[in-house]
């Protein structure tokens, strides 16, 4: 394998426990101090363009790009070559979407602006929360489902293909500049999705080297 590997992939649980314990506390101090003003800042900036708007819509890239190689394991000499990649995609995507979906409804936090049916938001409403088990997609901003695929995915991407690291940092860090200059999400939920994303990616993979063990 290449150099230069993903190492969050690699931690020790006793460093694990302390990785994610990091995120967990930016998260929180984010959603405490930072997510109202940020939210109220980026809308005086009014920083949205088609660039940012591009940007926010990484993940859909990277879900293209791993569709492309599970449509091309069809072909035996692409499955002897990337049938561990198109495994831990496959499971990483599968439990990222579980994980998504109950996490999202768990907290049911409002959105940082109105964007859909009048949703009530931070900048329209001055309205921000957490509702948990809040029934309609006008609860669903936390965790960000666009950052916990990118760092899902890229993850698996950075794990098989580390000479082309800084790439999946880039697409990292991009979906975050996106979904906030766009104001789709607060700071918190995109951090949260990050590390949800994470440890998706550190669980399945972890998970299939014990099993091949």
């Amino acid at each position: 394998m290449p150099t230069h590997p993903p190492t969050f992939l690699f931690y020790s649980m006793k460093k694990s426990t302390l990785f994610y314990s990091a995120i967990l506390l930016i998260t929180l101090l984010s959603i405490f101090f930072i997510d109202r003003h940020l939210a109220d800042f980026i809308y005086q900036q009014n920083s949205a363009t088609s660039f940012t708007k591009l940007l926010s819509n990484i993940p859909m890239l990277l879900e293209a790009l791993a569709l492309i190689v599970l449509v091309s394991c069809i072909f035996s000499k692409v499955r002897n070559r990337f049938s561990g990649l198109a495994i831990h995609l496959a499971l990483t995507f599968m439990l990222a979407s579980v994980v998504r979906f109950g996490a999202k409804a768990l907290f049911g936090r409002t959105w940082p602006q109105t964007w859909t049916d009048n949703n009530p938001s931070w900048i329209n409403d001055r309205i921000e929360g957490f509702h948990p088990f809040a029934e309609g997609l006008a609860y669903n901003s936390f965790p960000s489902g666009h950052s916990l695929f990118t760092f899902a995915l890229a993850s698996v991407f950075w794990f098989h293909f580390p000479r082309y690291r800084l790439l999946w940092i880039a697409t990292m860090l991009g979906v975050f500049v996106g979904q906030l200059a766009q104001n789709f999400h607060y700071l918190g939920d995109l951090l949260a999705g990050a590390g949800i994303g994470i440890l998706c990616a550190h669980l399945v993979i972890s998970q299939r080297q014990k099993i091949s063990k």
